[in-house]
This record gives C-alpha cells, sequence and structure tokens, in this order.
C-alpha cells in the first residue's frame, strides 16, 4: 500500500508518470464517453471521481490510519480532479462520434498533463510558499532563504540527470529552470498521455463497436 501511494504522488518522478498517466488516460475518457453516450450526462469523469472521494476517505481513515497507523495521504484523488474536468470538456468540444480519434488524443494528453497542476493546486500552498533558511553545503557559513516548497523540488533525488548539472543557486530558483524536475515531469507526462491515448482509442473501439445493434431493443419498445 505505501509503495502504491508513492508511485502516484507528487514525489516520484520516476514512477508517477508512468502510473499516473495510465490512471488518468486511460479511465477518464472513457468514464466521459459512457457517461454522455448512456446517460446524457456530460460531466462523467469528475463525477466518478467526485463519489470516489466518498469511498477513499472512509477507506484511508479506516485502513489506512485506523488499522496500520499508516500516515495519511490524501494526494491521489485531489490530483484527478483537474484531469477529470479536462476529458468532459474535451468531449463536450469534440462530441462522441465525429472526431472520437481526436478527442481520445487530445482528453488523454490534458489529462496527463494537468496532474502536475493540480498536484500542486490541492497541496498545503501556504506552508510550500512559506520561507526556510537553508545551510549551502559547498560553502561553509553560507545560507540561502528559499521557499519550501523550492527547497523539497532541490533535495528529492530529480531524474537520471547529474547533480552538478541540475543544481546550482540561482536567482530566483535553487536549480536551473531547464532542468527542473516539474518541467522534465510534465513533458515525459505529455507525451505518456498521448501514448495511452492510442490505446485508449482502441478500448473505446473494440468495448462499443457495434453497441447500436447490440442494444437496439433494449431502448426501443417492441414493434417500433
Amino acid at each position: 500500500v505505501g509503495d502504491w501511494e508513492f508511485w502516484i504522488d507528487w514525489k516520484d518522478y520516476a514512477w508517477a508518470p508512468f502510473v499516473f498517466t495510465w490512471l488518468v488516460a486511460i479511465h477518464f475518457p472513457v468514464y466521459s464517453w459512457v457517461f454522455n453516450k448512456f446517460f446524457k450526462v456530460y460531466f462523467g469523469a469528475t463525477l466518478v471521481v467526485m463519489f470516489w472521494f466518498l469511498q477513499r476517505t472512509l477507506m484511508v481513515q479506516l485502513f489506512y490510519v485506523g488499522m496500520n497507523n499508516y500516515p495519511f495521504n490524501y494526494v491521489q484523488l485531489p490530483a484527478y480532479m483537474l484531469p477529470a474536468m479536462a476529458t468532459d470538456f474535451t468531449l463536450i468540444l469534440f462530441g462522441l462520434k465525429k472526431h472520437m480519434g481526436l478527442y481520445t488524443l487530445v482528453a488523454c494528453f490534458l489529462a496527463a498533463i494537468l496532474v502536475v497542476p493540480s498536484q500542486f493546486l490541492f497541496l498545503n500552498t501556504p506552508f510550500l510558499f512559506s520561507n526556510v533558511v537553508y545551510p549551502d553545503p559547498l560553502a561553509a557559513g553560507s545560507t540561502h532563504v528559499m521557499p519550501v516548497w523550492s527547497l523539497i523540488r532541490m533535495v528529492i533525488p530529480k531524474a537520471p540527470i547529474p547533480s552538478y548539472i541540475a543544481e546550482g543557486f540561482t536567482w530566483p530558483l535553487p536549480y536551473k529552470s531547464f532542468y527542473d524536475p516539474y518541467i522534465i515531469m510534465t513533458g515525459f507526462m505529455g507525451i505518456m498521455g498521448v501514448v495511452w491515448s492510442g490505446f485508449t482509442y482502441i478500448f473505446i473501439r473494440a468495448i462499443f463497436y457495434g453497441v447500436e445493434k447490440t442494444t437496439k431493443r433494449f431502448v426501443k419498445p417492441a414493434g417500433a
């Protein structure tokens, strides 16, 4: 349980682009499509996430915190909200049938990249922007003042990039912006979203192929 929570957390730049993009790019476009197709609900993915909030809250409190004394971790579901909303709005924009391929491509891409700002948005933002004093490990007696957010992103291992390239105290951030883990992570998630969109398109086409012919007896009265 702990490993799974960490893989889809914002602190893991190695596994999160694979696991998180698979979760949002495979599931949410299908939820949006199914709810719109069969129930005429235009916010299906968002609706699923909102109901999942209730189940997840109960499970985390009972089994994680109550029974196992596991630290409370609620990063996963808030980070789903913006990707779910993106897939719903994309379906409204492109429709069900005319542009299904374009819908899956754009929806999966937006869902993947919006994981990053949604994680930041639902974290403890005031705490992350509070300043801390960090001693310079290379210069004795020298310190740097920076937000907690910058400190966290600097000290957590970042991507397969040497630290002497990725890190360096430059204004206004304590690392070189191009090698910032969030820039790398966002780009990687966008690429993975496009990759997963192909599987999502195949899944929707395969599962719902000929669905009108199969279900016509249930949607029309006999003899109509």
